[in-house]
């Protein structure tokens, strides 16, 4: 039998959206306990699949995690599965349920994960640690909030590398450790010095993917272990259903490659798109081309990347197949305008200055990483906001925002502002429903971020409240109107026409507060007894005194790139 080749790679996904602190206690002696203390309540709650209640006793009261950050970890895991829209649909009505029903905490009583997978990702959490580390002398993720505009060189390649060689490097160099940890939960059924569970690599699939060489068919780790022309490298064997361990040791370390299917393949290979809506309007300000370069025509669904680098002072419009389901990398922009009004699977926004980004609905997570003066407003599953400062987001999302303790505390204000989600465009209801994303007053956690990081590894209080986040007050808030003209539907899908869900009422108040104002001074203009002379000098007063505001605001240049 002719032996196949396999390339094998990390899933991006939990390492770019899933690991955000490590805990103290997440060190393996403490998840070998987690492991033991699971398969010891069995089908209860325990092994194969966790159950909150098993968790959070064992987060809570052994490890003295605070109970938000055990419930963000658990929460984020199940936000990162493959799960379908309509799922994510149902699981939403059961919390509206619980919360109508007077708890608004017992949905969570039913939400299981796999225990080895999440184990696994618990562990993944100390990559975390060595990334902020290194990031307190190196320009890598997390890194340093950005001082220019255009960055230095060809940096943007070469940090995107980094990020995926130091993920395959980190796995590498832990793997006998992550195959001990998971096999501690077959001390009894196997010789671990020996044999590995086969559990332990369907495990393993959680965050390595691959293919057969030449083929574009991606599967787990464990799918391609077991296939016929592939189980002597690997070490599989098919009487016991298990592996030998350093047989596929040896297979795991040569098969690790980049990933075919990544950010740097797409960078290197990549199509590359004229998106740009408006011509440069200050090309002297910047020594770098905007490149916009997609994998979309290449790349097998739930792969494709879009990724954006280097737009400055452009504005960026788009509702497109090509963004559909799809990864968005935005990176090292400035003083740029987004439009992306599709439904999206991830957005990743890094080392960006002075931008506005308005995103479609975004399936599984927002990440925003050493940003500096920007504006988002998204609908979104979940957000993480690290090393930035001066963030303001407009946002719905179900699950709590997380901000990382490493954001630039300004002596200004804190470096987050939130503040609810305040814009609508006519797609935008068949798009939430598109990625599973309701919209729910009850169920909306814009405003209850939870702060992570070495500040005693506990929970927001008051006091750390106002060091890392604010509210924005209602009297600042104004509704977003998308300045383009959408053409009409071509289904029976009724155009959304306002903000899904409403506005919080006192920020609902506050706009009719605004709109009155509006029509207070469009009546006292009428009921003036200026002549027809004085109305046309104090118009061309009015619009001499708009036109300094935009020039001052810099609003005027966004309004001639439009």
């Amino acid at each position: 039998v002719i032996m196949a080749e396999v390339e094998l790679w990390l899933h991006p996904d939990i390492f770019y959206y899933g690991v955000v602190y490590a805990h103290p206690k997440l060190s393996v002696p403490y998840l070998k306990k987690v492991i033991a203390y699971a398969r010891s309540k069995g089908v209860n709650g325990g092994y194969p699949n966790l159950s909150w209640p098993i968790w959070k006793h064992m987060a809570v009261n052994k490890m003295l995690m605070a109970d938000d950050l055990a419930w963000a970890y658990f929460e984020m895991f199940h936000n990162l599965r493959d799960i379908t829209p309509a799922e994510r649909i149902e699981q939403a009505e059961n919390e509206h349920q619980s919360i109508e029903s007077g708890d608004s905490l017992s949905h969570r009583q039913f939400v299981t994960v796999p225990t080895l997978e999440f184990v696994l990702f618990l562990y993944l959490q100390q990559s975390n640690k060595m990334s902020l580390r290194k990031s307190v002398i190196a320009d890598e993720w997390p890194g340093n909030s950005p001082r220019s505009m255009e960055g230095v060189g060809s940096k943007s390649e070469v940090s995107t590398n980094m990020d995926e060689h130091k993920h395959t490097s980190f796995v590498q160099a832990n793997l006998s450790q992550i195959l001990e940890l998971l096999s501690e939960c077959f001390k009894g059924e196997v010789s671990v010095e020996s044999t590995l569970h086969g559990e332990v690599v369907k495990a393993l699939g959680y965050i390595v993917k691959g293919k057969v060489s030449k083929q574009t068919n991606v599967l787990s780790i464990y799918e391609l272990a077991v296939k016929h022309r592939i189980q002597a490298k690997s070490g599989f064997m098919k009487a016991t259903g298990n592996f030998s361990i350093r047989t596929f040791d040896n297979w795991f370390h040569t098969s690790l490659t980049q990933n075919p299917f990544g950010l740097s393949s797409c960078i290197t290979a990549g199509e590359k798109l004229k998106w740009i809506t408006a011509s440069l309007k200050h090309p002297e300000q910047t020594r770098k081309k905007p490149r916009i370069v997609t994998n979309t025509s290449t790349a097998p669904a739930g792969h494709k990347v879009v990724f954006f680098t280097q737009c400055s002072n452009q504005t960026i419009a788009r509702q497109t197949e090509t963004l559909n389901g799809n990864y968005v990398k935005i990176h090292r922009c400035h003083k740029a305008y987004f439009y992306l009004l599709s439904p999206l699977k991830c957005v990743s926004i890094e080392k960006c200055t002075g931008s506005t980004f308005t995103l479609g609905p975004v399936a599984t997570c927002v990440r925003i990483v050493s940003c500096q003066n920007i504006v988002v407003v998204a609908p979104c599953r979940s957000i993480m906001i690290t090393g930035s400062e001066n963030i303001t987001i407009y946002l719905t999302t179900p699950t709590n925002p997380i901000i990382s303790c490493d954001n630039v505390l300004s002596r200004a204000s804190p470096p987050v502002t939130f503040a609810p989600y305040n814009t609508f465009y006519p797609d935008l209801e068949r798009h939430l429903a598109d990625v599973g994303l309701t919209i729910s007053p009850q169920t909306d956690k814009w405003n209850s971020p939870i702060c992570v990081g070495n500040l005693n590894n506990l929970a927001l209080n008051a006091s750390r409240t106002n060091s890392f986040f604010t509210i924005m007050s209602p009297s600042d808030f104004y509704l977003f109107a998308i300045p383009f003209k959408f053409p009409p539907p071509t289904d029976s899908h009724p155009p959304t026409t306002e903000v899904p869900g409403g506005l919080p009422a006192e920020y609902s108040q506050a706009v009719k507060s605004k709109q009155r104002a509006i029509e207070r001074w469009k009546r006292a203009l009428k009921d003036s007894s200026m002549t027809k002379d004085e109305r046309h000098s104090f118009q061309l007063l009015v619009e001499e005194k708009f036109k300094e505001w935009l020039s001052e605001t810099g609003n005027q240049q966004q309004l001639d790139d439009l």
